[in-house]
């Protein structure tokens, strides 16, 4: 049986670009984190420490900020809705931190602060994340309710 053409198939279209836009994003950026930079010219270098120092924190204030008032109404009123966003977010948090890990210990420390101290700051924004996300996709239901007594009605 004969596949529609892509074209003729929109949704597909625009996930095959996307995943093939990323090929060199990947090659070029990317794996810069656990590859030696020597190995990159200057653009590819200087593309990613724009990349690190702009397009993150961007995403910290425009998405993550919004989320952690969210997150921290839904966790102190045990809202089971947040079970689905908080795996988004701990998954998406704990793949952006591997890399920023990765830059901090494969790389000579800038900052003149010692690399040792920067990944214990960082190792718990990798760690929490990853928690929140296996814990939310173990189990089914976040915040279980106290079983009901019989006979007494909840006011």
């Amino acid at each position: 049986m004969a596949t529609k053409s892509l074209l003729s198939r929109p949704f597909d279209l625009l996930i095959f670009i996307f995943f093939l836009t990323h090929i060199p994003i990947t090659i070029f950026i990317d794996s810069q984190s656990v590859l030696p930079r020597s190995w990159y010219a200057d653009g590819a270098v200087n593309l990613l420490d724009w990349y690190l120092h702009s397009v993150l924190v961007w995403n910290e204030i425009l998405l993550q900020l919004p989320f952690f008032f969210v997150g921290a109404y839904a966790f102190a009123t045990g809202r089971r809705w947040i079970r689905q966003p908080a795996i988004v977010y701990g998954v998406s948090t704990a793949t952006t931190l591997l890399p920023i890990l990765g830059e901090l210990v494969l790389s000579p420390a800038k900052t003149g602060v010692r690399q040792v101290e920067l990944v214990l700051f960082y190792l718990p924004y990798l760690l929490v994340p990853l928690a929140l996300a296996v814990r939310m996709l173990l189990v089914e239901d976040p915040f279980p309710q106290k079983p009901r007594r019989l006979g007494r009605k909840k006011v």
